[in-house]
């Protein structure tokens, strides 16, 4: 007791060792000194992002946004964000996989899982698709308002210039457009669940204008990438495996977003 000698000074004076560290330790009786906590804390990841996006929705300033989107696809790791769609992969690669079906059967009626696509002929466009989305991407799924919205948004985008559902009208290159508008609109969702208070000093019109060129800057991407994955396959996309071609072009959009 009272035979402690104190420690030797810290060769330097690091700013990382606390001034007590060179005392000797309290008695047990005392209270401990309390560790010096860092005044700043580490960025949260997406802070770059939402600063980057606030500022192209204030000013439309396209390289703002792609700013935005390169670093969104950065925090979220690159290539590997497409993890985060996985799920999504499967139940839209489903969807497609039953467009891809009908463009096979160069307008003969299909039956995928169960569902008779034959049914769909004829009837209004927009309730042959609600009714596609509804069997394939149900509610209930994970991710349901993104995974619904985004293959809606992707069979208007193929077939949006037909009056009703024709069969005959289902091409492989209907199937193309749909697969890479319905990676886009994955790719877009996530970024703008994340854009936080990005557009609330925007009118509301501007800020609609601005969010769809933003989306159409996703959209030139996927459409870019896609085109070597497609040509891999001879231009068609197969029935089996889209939910795969789906992955691959969403991991190739934030590679390719990256580089913004």
């Amino acid at each position: 007791m009272g035979t402690s000698q104190s420690k030797p000074s810290t060769p330097g004076g690091s700013p990382l060792v606390a001034p007590w560290a060179d005392q000797d330790p309290p008695a047990p009786d005392q209270p401990q000194p309390a560790l010096a906590v860092p005044d700043v804390l580490p960025a949260a990841p997406l802070s770059g992002m939402r600063r980057a996006l606030r500022e192209y929705m204030g000013t439309g300033d396209p390289a703002a946004g792609r700013r935005a989107l390169g670093r969104y696809a950065r925090a979220m790791g690159g290539p590997r964000a497409s993890a985060r769609h996985a799920r999504a992969a499967r139940t839209g690669g489903a969807a497609l996989s039953a467009l891809a079906s009908v463009a096979r059967a160069n307008g003969a009626a299909v039956v995928v899982a169960g569902f008779d696509l034959g049914t769909l002929a004829g009837r209004p466009l927009e309730e042959a698709i609600t009714a596609i989305v509804d069997q394939f991407c149900p509610p209930g799924i994970l991710d349901e308002d993104v995974v619904r919205s985004a293959m809606a948004e992707a069979l208007f985008e193929a077939l949006g210039d037909q009056p009703v559902f024709d069969l005959n009208a289902v091409t492989d290159h209907v199937v193309v457009v749909a697969t890479v508008c319905f990676v886009a609109e994955l790719v877009f969702a996530a970024v703008a669940s994340e854009q936080g208070k990005s557009a609330e000093n925007v009118p509301p019109a501007v800020a609609v204008q601005r969010e769809n060129a933003l989306r159409d800057l996703v959209r030139a991407a996927a459409d870019e990438i896609a085109t070597p994955i497609i040509q891999r396959t001879g231009g068609a996309l197969a029935p089996a495996g889209l939910d795969g071609i789906v992955a691959e072009i969403t991991s190739a959009v934030y590679g390719e977003m990256t580089r913004w």
